[in-house]
This record gives C-alpha cells, sequence and structure tokens, in this order.
C-alpha cells in the first residue's frame, strides 16, 4: 500500500534508497530490485513470480538509472537566480 501510496503522489514507483519521509519504504524497494537481480541470475532470491507480477501491475522500473535521482542542475541554477 505504500508504493500505491507514492506512485498515487509522485506518478512513479522510483523510490530513493535514503528517502527521508519513509525510509523503510526506500530499503523495500531497493531490496526488491536486488532480489530480482538475483532471479534474473539463477540465484537465490526470495522473490516470488507472484511478487514480481503484482510489482510490474504497478509499472514498477527494475533497473533505474543513477541519473533519475540526479538534481536538475539548470532548473536549480534558475530558481536560485529568481
Amino acid at each position: 500500500q505504500e508504493l500505491n501510496d507514492f506512485k498515487a503522489r509522485t506518478g512513479h514507483c522510483r523510490v530513493p534508497h535514503k528517502y527521508n519521509e519513509n525510509r523503510a519504504l526506500g530499503i523495500w524497494v531497493s531490496t526488491q530490485r536486488r532480489q530480482y537481480k538475483l532471479q534474473l541470475e539463477n540465484r537465490p532470491s526470495n522473490i516470488t513470480i507472484e511478487r514480481i507480477e503484482a510489482l510490474d501491475d504497478l509499472d514498477f522500473e527494475w533497473e533505474i538509472e543513477k541519473r533519475a535521482f540526479v538534481r536538475d542542475d539548470e532548473g536549480w541554477q534558475r530558481r536560485y537566480q529568481e
């Protein structure tokens, strides 16, 4: 439910690992990605197909680019100058 709420507010499921508003959610999302990666590598993993499908239904992004969390420097500079 917490991930659903986050997505409703932000429009995506890219919860930062160090999400100050809900650190447990950030850690949980990071763990899901790690477990999914292990599953893809045929290594021991706790994630099930049902969990993967449930997250897929939310348009969960299994791999994200680090720059997705990088500040928009141009936008920041513009706002700073105002």
